[in-house]
């Protein structure tokens, strides 16, 4: 059942996100204070080299202040194709690129108050064709894994979800 929305207000609104102010009607429920953050769609690429080697990014997190453990991810830019996203972000994050693109699924991300989704793809065969070209805030270190040595990295290290999920959207397509 859906809710009705009676009032929408914006609280900010910047290039980073759009935080809104909801109030709602829910059966005979009003919710006076609702907030939503509305934030761009993720592409997040499970890159797996010609060496049978996975790419995963290290990366300082601001939020939760550490590094954390992650597929090579990006937001999908306004009139962009999660593809397309994916294949210049694998290249921007990683020099990697891959000719053999499959698309493996797409989540929502925090449905309860985010309004984006996570789209996943699986880039097989990649190779390095050039350098880095990251932003002037990214300070990625590039890990080229086993199967095995990732499963004790997730153990050991802070990781994201998208790492966890793209695995899971991937696995009955590695094993062939």
């Amino acid at each position: 059942m859906s809710w009705k929305i009676l009032k929408q207000e914006y609280i900010e609104k910047n290039k980073w996100i759009n935080l809104r102010k909801d109030t709602c009607k829910v059966n005979n429920t009003i919710i006076d204070d609702y907030y939503v953050l509305e934030m761009q769609d993720v592409s997040c690429v499970v890159a797996i080299t010609k060496e049978k080697k996975l790419l995963l990014v290290k990366e300082y997190k601001h939020a939760v202040q550490k590094e954390i453990l992650q597929l090579p991810c990006g937001y999908v830019d306004a009139g962009e194709k999660p593809l397309d996203t994916a294949k210049r972000e694998l290249a921007e994050e990683t020099g990697y690129i891959s000719d053999q693109w499959t698309f493996c699924g797409v989540c929502a991300g925090s449905p309860g108050r985010l309004t984006h989704h996570y789209y996943f793809f699986l880039a097989e065969n990649c190779e390095k064709k050039q350098q880095q070209h990251l932003d002037d805030i990214e300070t990625l270190k590039v890990l080229e894994c086993s199967l095995n040595e990732v499963s004790e990295l997730m153990k050991k290290s802070s990781i994201d979800m998208t790492l966890a999920t793209g695995l899971f959207l991937t696995k009955e397509r590695r094993e062939k």
